[in-house]
């Protein structure tokens, strides 16, 4: 533990080291950042001063903490946070629906900048550049799974948030809610400049985390498509599909949702107040993407799609469980599959995807002191369709 001398003592080297940089005409790309990037492309040795909003418990309220990052290494680069999105699995993870957590954490994989500094070896980004972080940033990069570019699937993958992380001086990775974050590189997206930041911070989850497996389904103008759950993730799904030109049922539980999914270019919308809603579509769709976060009947929705067809399971419940019926998928011969986000080449595809093609979330920005608000409503299915936080507010 420091002592108050030592704390004295390395705020005086701080102060020589700025002021003598200052003297040597370098710039800081962040006048508030001593330890940022320099035009010469050297980032200095300190750890990084961030502020954000933790959790410090499973009641999952968030408050204000001020923490440090790691330096700035050489293969890495610092983001200034620009604006953060709030995924459903912050929720559950923050309030220990997936296990013992670490507090306090900082939440947020889906966050928006621009580039404050780079280590040396860096030569994808440079200064300025606007970037973008999503679920991951770190694993080993030279297993199979991170050849074949599924980085997400690496035993060695440091996600955003609450995983074990050495660099780090709080022992675990601090998420997006926050001013800053330090990445390596190759964790990072470029975000175009024809999408607003606002408007590219969900494609870091939502966005990728759908078009991953909608992309292996093979899209194509006339497919049946059925997107069950229609909050952030399914929303985006609803629209990718759409602009793929297939034909999309959306399902879901909220009648006030209908006159939205409609005007995202569903075919139908199908409000599922009962299960026996289902029972007209049972074997209508090739293709189907669920997205809903807690427990379901599972064998029911396959039923609408046909056999042989393909259902993919991305909504995370609950300690990571569902209940299947064999008999129920045995009766309908669904191929069930699970998909876990996408890797970091389909993370840049979908963001320039969505750019190119003005496929853009709808969203709700806010203030950090809203947050515990939109999380709320987000458990409440109120949030209409992704909450995006001003970092300039924490």
């Amino acid at each position: 533990m420091k002592t108050n001398d030592q704390d004295k003592e390395l705020s005086r080297r701080e102060f020589i080291q700025q002021t003598a940089a200052i003297g040597a005409g370098i710039m800081f790309a962040s006048s508030s950042d001593l330890f940022a990037e320099t035009k010469q492309g050297r980032a200095t040795n300190m750890n990084i001063k961030s502020k954000g909003y933790a959790a410090r418990d499973t009641s999952g309220t968030l408050t204000p903490w001020e923490f440090e990052r790691r330096p700035v290494g050489d293969n890495d680069i610092l983001i200034d946070v620009k604006y953060a999105s709030i995924c459903h699995s912050d929720i559950h993870q923050m309030k220990g629906h997936w296990g013992p957590q670490q507090y306090p954490q900082v939440p947020g994989h889906e966050m928006v900048g621009v580039v404050a500094a780079i280590g040396k070896k860096v030569t994808k980004f440079k200064v300025g550049d606007r970037a973008g972080v999503g679920c991951m940033v770190d694993s080993c990069l030279g297993c199979e799974s991170c050849k074949d570019e599924e980085e997400q699937y690496c035993p060695k993958t440091v996600f955003t948030y609450g995983y074990p992380e050495k660099s780090s001086p709080t022992g675990i990775s601090q998420g997006g809610y926050s001013t800053n974050i330090v990445v390596r590189d190759h964790f990072a997206v470029h975000i175009p400049d024809k999408i607003s930041f606002p408007e590219a911070a969900p494609l870091l989850c939502a966005g990728i985390t759908t078009y991953s497996p909608l992309m292996k389904a093979d899209l194509k103008k006339g497919i049946k498509v059925g997107v069950a759950g229609i909050g952030g993730l399914g929303h985006m799904a609803l629209k990718l599909a759409v602009s793929k030109g297939a034909e999309v049922y959306a399902f879901t539980t909220s009648p006030g949702k209908v006159k939205d999914i409609l005007a995202f270019g569903a075919k139908e919308a199908i409000v599922v107040d009962n299960i026996s809603k289902l029972a007209p579509y049972k074997g209508k769709l090739d293709y189907m993407i669920c997205t809903i976060p807690y427990q379901y009947d599972v064998a029911v929705y396959t039923s609408v799609v046909k056999h042989y067809g393909t259902y993919t399971q991305v909504g995370m419940p609950e300690k990571f469980e569902l209940t299947l019926n064999n008999l129920g998928l045995s009766i309908s011969r669904v191929n069930f599959n699970a998909s876990l986000i996408g890797g970091m080449k389909e993370t840049q595809d979908v963001v320039n995807y969505c750019a190119d093609h003005n496929v853009h979330p709808q969203i709700q920005i806010i203030k950090a002191e809203q947050v515990n608000e939109a999380w709320e409503n987000v458990v409440n299915k109120k949030a209409r369709y992704r909450y995006v936080i001003d970092a300039a507010t924490f």
